[in-house]
């Protein structure tokens, strides 16, 4: 049989006109290939927010939107919708810490085109109060032995004290509702200490027509503890709309029924 010998100046030839097709029946197909125009804003009520003021992130599109994705933390942890609505939907915000935050989105059309779009909103501190402190006065069994494992003589007889407070937040994106959240948990005070904790470094801000929840709790262990505000909830409800025109820095709450005084250090906007 003969042997077919192709030069190599030949067989460069062969390759370049063989991907030369290739190229030319992608570009082909791409050109074939629609594009999509799906196109997608979003636009707050407000871009200054103040601290615990509820506000609108309003998400557009020229397509209907099918799926939509929203995150306040890069979508590290985010909220996910999995029906149809239009065209143009509100989602509702408020933040209670101060500084930069993003929103960001991720919309869907039903074609599978996703689109994510972020806007920029900045909060201030507005009115709102400051709790630098708590100091518990007292409570039903202060002093008195809640480890009975150790005698009353002996210190660590006493309660290991723990506070907590929750404020209201808008609980979901997708509908215009407050609910109470944890917000705070203080440092666990064993044997009682002074029953006073410094929370100023904790950038505590509250927009003061809002109550807070207070719960006060013997800590046996994690997420284990005896209330001891002896309330229905396990907390007992302050506010601060009574102390707008006086301004005190020093509030009193006193609940005679569960023995239960303590005092909220507060710092007022100038």
């Amino acid at each position: 049989m003969k042997k077919i010998v192709i030069k190599k100046s030949k067989l460069q030839q062969i390759i370049f006109i063989f991907l030369s097709f290739l190229l030319a029946n992608c570009s082909s197909e791409d050109s074939n290939t629609p594009q999509s125009t799906f196109a997608v804003q979003l636009e707050a009520s407000s871009n200054n927010i103040a601290v615990d003021e509820p506000f609108t992130v309003n998400l557009s599109a020229n397509e209907e939107i099918t799926e939509a994705w929203i995150s306040k933390n890069n979508f590290a942890t985010g909220s996910y919708v999995d029906f149809n609505f239009g065209t143009n939907y509100n989602y509702y915000f408020n933040f209670d810490d101060i500084g930069p935050h993003t929103i960001s989105v991720r919309a869907r059309n039903k074609d599978n085109v996703t689109i994510e779009k972020s806007i920029n909103v900045n909060v201030v501190r507005g009115n709102a109060i400051k709790i630098n402190g708590i100091q518990v006065v007292t409570f039903n069994g202060i002093n008195t032995v809640f480890d009975p494992e150790y005698p009353a003589s002996n210190p660590e007889s006493l309660a290991d004290v723990v506070f907590g407070l929750s404020k209201p937040l808008i609980g979901l994106p997708y509908e215009n509702v407050y609910t109470f959240k944890p917000w705070y948990r203080s440092e666990v005070l064993q044997n009682q200490g002074n029953l006073t904790w410094n929370c100023s470094s904790a950038n505590l801000y509250l927009k003061p027509e809002l109550s807070l929840y207070f719960g006060l709790a013997d800590a046996d262990g994690p997420n284990v503890g005896q209330d001891l505000t002896y309330s229905a909830g396990d907390y007992v409800e302050i506010g601060f709309l009574n102390y707008l025109a006086t301004k005190p820095t020093t509030i009193t709450y006193t609940f005679p029924a569960a023995n239960l005084e303590f005092k909220v250090f507060v710092e007022w906007p100038n």
